[in-house]
Formats: structure tokens, sequence, C-alpha cells
């Protein structure tokens, strides 16, 4: 008997054979070859099985580092990958954070906004395809590690030449913050550096260990004074007013702001009159002389003084009105470049009265508005955010300011250079 088809099982059955004492197949003295099942192997495949629940290693103000374990169950096939997702704790849905695929048990999502809370969540990868994702991460908030520094240690620290010094400085953060001293960017030299969840000790020695501190003419500073505010502009102005708005400084000197100064100069005289202190960056001065012309400063303060003091242009008194204007001078050339993966942010203080709405433009068309690419427009400026930028993202963007005396247009070009255009520049 033959058979016509591979046998998928372990049996078979033979149908139509003639009667008699025996079949053909146990005929006594007859010897055949038993029919042999043909057996065929098979391995079904399967996406895999979910990740462990990821875990929060590092956290800053941008980014957070997860890691994870392997799935228990692989679906039959390698695991060639893994694909983290992301979304704020009150969205619904969610965002795939790794643009590529991922080849270790951890990563780290950059680009993230300071001060929201963020769920992970964790795909593995196979032949198959992707499984079930893990279980959400612990809802984890953005946020800068901060160093308290004691009141004494805002002031200058003075102690004798050949003498030591020891600092104590309490940290909060959460995961604990990797602390590093330095000595004016570099590292801190004869020093015995201690630190724990809740503190940091540094001890600088000399050959003979540790002294007492007294006072001498080479003093060690804690913090020091913020930089000015980057700038200060009107945003409105009327017969008896004038609203003022500024921006943070660039650096604030080692110890948070704790305020502004703002003070007011009659053009042409050199009385400088403090107009007030306050905590936010914008404010309305009052009971001005109609048509005089007044010169504005601000400085920022710490609790190692005030900052250098930024001055507005003359601003005269009066009901008028103005054309927007884009104060372009903080971007040079009008052109932004970085490099894939690089965040991008654009700061552009903007003038006019009444205060102008702001429209962009991408290459001529409407820009469109994603988690990557962000507009924001301020008491002052106007910002323009992209996290994350790739080739796509370079173009001419073009800004629109539309008041009731008319609109202006202006124009700043991004470039994205790949690491391999980095190294054809080279």
């Amino acid at each position: 008997t033959m058979v016509e088809a591979p046998l998928l099982d372990t049996w078979w059955s033979a149908r139509g054979l003639t009667p008699q004492t025996g079949s053909a197949a146990t005929s006594p003295g007859t010897c055949r070859r038993p029919i042999m099942s043909s057996r065929t192997s098979f391995t079904r495949l399967s996406p895999p099985g979910p990740p462990s629940k990821p875990e929060v290693d590092k956290v800053d103000g941008h980014s957070v580092t997860v890691k994870w374990r392997r799935p228990t169950e692989d679906g039959g096939s390698d695991i060639i990958g893994y694909c983290v997702e992301k979304k704020e704790k009150r969205a619904m849905g969610w965002v795939r954070a790794s643009k590529k695929s991922i080849a270790e048990l951890s990563y780290e999502v950059t680009g993230l906004t300071e001060g929201v809370e963020y769920e992970f969540r964790v795909l593995a990868e196979n032949k198959a395809g992707f499984g079930e994702p893990s279980e959400p991460s612990m809802p984890v908030r953005t946020i800068v590690p901060d160093l308290e520094l004691d009141v004494e240690l805002r002031r200058t620290l003075v102690v004798r030449a050949g003498c030591s010094i020891r600092l104590f400085v309490p940290i909060k953060g959460r995961p604990t913050p990797t602390v590093t001293w330095t000595k004016e960017g570099g590292p801190v030299p004869r020093a015995v550096i201690d630190t724990t969840e809740s503190f940091t000790i540094v001890s600088a020695e000399n050959e003979y260990g540790i002294g007492e501190a007294v006072e001498t003419t080479d003093p060690i500073r804690a913090s020091q004074a913020p930089t000015p505010p980057e700038s200060i502009i009107p945003t409105d102005v009327t017969k008896s007013s004038v609203s003022l708005a500024w921006t943070k400084p660039k650096h604030d000197g080692g110890s948070r702001i704790t305020g502004y100064v703002l003070e007011a100069q009659k053009k042409g005289t050199d009385q400088w009159a403090h107009v007030t202190t306050v905590k936010t960056m914008d404010f309305t001065v009052k009971n001005l002389n109609e048509n005089e012309e007044y010169i504005f400063r601000v400085m920022a303060v710490n609790h190692s003084g005030r900052s250098a003091p930024r001055e507005s242009k003359p601003i005269a008194v009066k009901d008028s009105t103005s054309l927007p204007e884009f104060d372009l001078r903080g971007v040079c050339q009008k052109i932004v470049i970085a490099k894939a993966g690089d965040d991008i942010k654009v700061e552009i203080p903007v003038m006019g009265r009444p205060r102008p709405t702001i429209s962009w433009q991408k290459d001529g068309a409407a820009l469109k508005l994603t988690q990557r690419t962000n507009v924001e427009t301020t008491a002052a400026t106007v910002v323009l955010s992209i996290n994350e930028c790739n080739r796509a993202d370079s173009g001419v963007y073009t800004m629109t300011g539309k008041n009731i005396v008319g609109s202006v247009i202006d124009n700043i070009t991004v470039k994205e250079r790949d690491k391999q255009t980095c190294l054809d520049c080279c």
C-alpha cells in the first residue's frame, strides 16, 4: 500500500483491503517494510510575555532612567529588544519614549518636563513581534535634586592659610542624588568626602590634620550673587503706568533666587528710586507722570546678595500703540544648530502695544504642535521647544506678531546635524 501524502500523526488507517485469512501486510512468509509515518516537527512562535514592572533608577529635572527584568516567557524565540513607553500620570494614552529598539535592560528617557509626574512601561520584542506591556512603574515626578545650604554657608567662610575647613550640607531628592564636589571646575585637593542619603560632608585637610577655623584675608565662598536677568521689556504702556516683564538670570549663583528688586529713574537724572521687591517676573509701575520718559532696571536676589542690574530702554509714559517686534539679538544670525537627539529651546522677547498675538509656521505651512514640538507665550517672550530633534525638524520657522497696529514677520532657521555629518565636517 502506498501512502500518497505525508503523515502528520503517528497512526494511519488502511482502507479497501481484500478479505482473506490475513492481509497482505500480515501474510505468513511475507516480509515487507512497515509503513513509516512521516513526522514533521513544528515550533509555533508567539510574542513574548511582559517584562517585570519597571523600577526608577535615576531622576533629574528632565530625564528618568528605568530598569527592568526579562520576561519569564520568550514566546519560543529569543528576545531581540525592548520598547519603553511613557505617559503623564493624568494622561490617557501611552507614547513611545525610545526611538530605536533597546538591547539593554535599562533606558534613560529624556526630554521630560520638570515637575510633572510620569509613568513608564516596557514591551519585549521577538521574531513574532511585540508582546504585552509590563505593569506601569510607580508614578515619578521629575525634579532637580535640592541642596539646602545653611544660612552660614551662604555667607563668606574664612580660614587661616594652612588650616582646615569642614562643610556639612543637607540634600533632598528622590531617588537619592549623586553628589560631586568641585573647586573652580576641578577636583577638591586634599579632601575627604562623605555622603549619605540626607547629607554630604567635605573636609579639606592639610598634612597635619584638621585645625580650627579662624579668620584670614583669603575667603572661600559657598555661594555668590546671581547674574543679571537676561532682559527687561515693557509689555503695556498707558498715560500713567508701565507694565514690565523680565526673564530669569542665566546663573543663580549657587542658591535659589528669592526675589527681584525693581528701580526707576527719570531720563536725564542720575537718581534711582526703589519701586518694589517681588517674587514674580513682571510688575506694573503706576502713578507715573504723563509724557515723561523713564528707565527701569531689575536685579535678581539670592542669599548672597543682589545681581548687577539689567536696564530697560527709555520708555515714554503716554497712551500709544506700536507694531509688534521680535528681539532676535540672542539668536546668532537667526540660526539654531543642534545635533540629532538634542533638545532645542529658543526664547525670544516680544514687544508691541497692544500685546500682539503670535502664530507660527514651518516652511510656509502652519506649525504642527506635538509632544516633541511645542510653542509657549509668556508675558515677555515666545518660546519654541523641540525635544530630541531629528532631520525632519530642520527648516525655516516663521513667527507672525499681530495687533491692531499691524503685523510683523520674522524667521529663525533650525539646522540638524547628525553624527555622520559632524564627522564629515571634521
